[in-house]
């Protein structure tokens, strides 16, 4: 959340010459409302059963690039899939990077809100963030290739991204 897949994600594909998937849009436009509404209708567990699915359905199209939601690799079978089946790239943002981009992003993340509806404030999202991210860190560091991109601009991300996969392989 705010490493800037989706935002990197469609630039690299054009870049490599790939198609490129959101997955939580692809689930949504699948469910045909959106993924806040899965989660408050269903629960997290059919959401994540939804997600399984539109991740193994990304394997029949190549080549792809796919921004995948922060946690849908954080379950193991999903990341064993993955590994098995392209090249995951972990964008690394540090703490204050991410806490920065959250606090002063465009997009509202459900996660981010308090019992109020309104944005944490930031000594709550720093804690919050920090949390996630000690919880979901071993499963990232088995990327294939860790990019460093919170103080890069969105063009030296990419470019950044696009060499390490292309020196990887892919």
């Amino acid at each position: 959340m705010g490493s800037g897949k989706s935002t990197i994600g469609p630039i690299l594909a054009n870049v490599l010459g790939y198609a490129f998937v959101d997955l939580d849009q692809a689930i949504a436009e699948q469910a045909r409302r959106p993924v806040q509404r899965i989660f408050a209708e269903e629960g997290e567990a059919a959401f994540r059963q939804l997600e399984r699915e539109a991740l193994r359905e990304t394997g029949q199209r190549e080549p792809i690039v796919v921004a995948v939601g922060g946690g849908a690799l954080t379950f193991e079978e999903n990341l064993q899939w993955a590994l098995a089946n392209g090249i995951i790239v972990y964008l690394y943002v540090s703490l204050d990077d991410l806490v920065g981009r959250l606090l002063h992003g465009r997009t509202v993340r459900p996660l981010l809100l308090d019992e109020r509806g309104e944005v944490m404030p930031e000594e709550d999202l720093r804690e919050k963030v920090a949390g996630m991210m000690a919880r979901r860190e071993p499963f990232y560091r088995q990327a294939h290739l860790t990019v460093e991109t919170g103080n890069l601009r969105v063009g030296h991300a990419v470019d950044a991204v696009a060499r390490a996969v292309r020196r990887y392989g892919g």
